[in-house]
């Protein structure tokens, strides 16, 4: 009989959320498209997603953050409650 203790508190959603999204990652970086040497290489995809994907998104997301900061301390926005 095959130990399955390594199992323990396996997380079956949470690993096949990590597994979708690097598939997504994967995807974007247009890696399955391309020429021998990059294709299934799913080194460096984090950091490509940060700079390409999440990185002007958050960029773009604090400059909006900031603006709205501006706005509620000249009184031209309520706060949420």
């Amino acid at each position: 009989m095959m130990n399955s203790n390594y199992l323990a508190g396996w997380d079956v959603k949470a690993e096949q959320r990590k597994a979708d999204f690097m598939e997504h990652m994967y995807q974007c970086s247009g890696r399955a498209n391309a020429g021998p040497g990059v294709v299934g290489l799913y080194t460096g995809l984090w950091e490509n997603f940060c700079l390409r994907e999440a990185g002007p998104i958050m960029r773009d997301r604090y400059f909006e953050m900031m603006e709205a900061v501006r706005l509620y301390e000249e009184g031209k926005l309520e706060p949420v409650s």
